[in-house]
C-alpha cells in the first residue's frame, strides 16, 4: 500500500499493474484507459490493465494506491468483523 500526497495541479502517474486508488483526501482527476474519472474524498477506482494511469490533483489531496491482492484481503477482513461484531 502505497500513501501520497499531491498538491493542486500536482501530477502522479501508476506504472502498468492491477490496483485500487483511494482517494482519501480532495480531489483528483484520473485517467486510465480511455477512461476520465473525478475522485473525491471516499471514492476509489480500480485500474485493471497494462497501461499507465496519470492522475492529477484537483485540489491538496491524498490517495492510497493498494494492490488488488490488499485490497481483496482488507474487504474479506472487514466483512468478517462486521458479521462477528451482529
Amino acid at each position: 500500500m502505497q500513501s501520497t500526497q499531491l498538491k493542486a495541479a500536482e501530477v502522479f502517474s501508476i506504472p502498468a499493474g492491477n490496483c485500487w486508488v483511494h482517494c482519501t483526501a480532495g480531489q483528483v482527476w484520473l485517467s486510465h484507459d480511455g477512461h476520465d474519472v473525478i475522485l473525491e474524498r471516499g471514492q476509489q477506482w480500480q485500474i485493471d490493465n497494462t497501461d499507465l494511469t496519470v492522475i492529477q490533483a484537483l485540489q491538496n489531496s491524498q490517495l492510497i494506491v493498494e494492490n488488488l491482492a490488499e485490497h481483496e484481503l482488507a474487504t474479506r477482513c472487514s466483512a468478517q468483523a462486521m458479521a462477528s461484531a451482529c
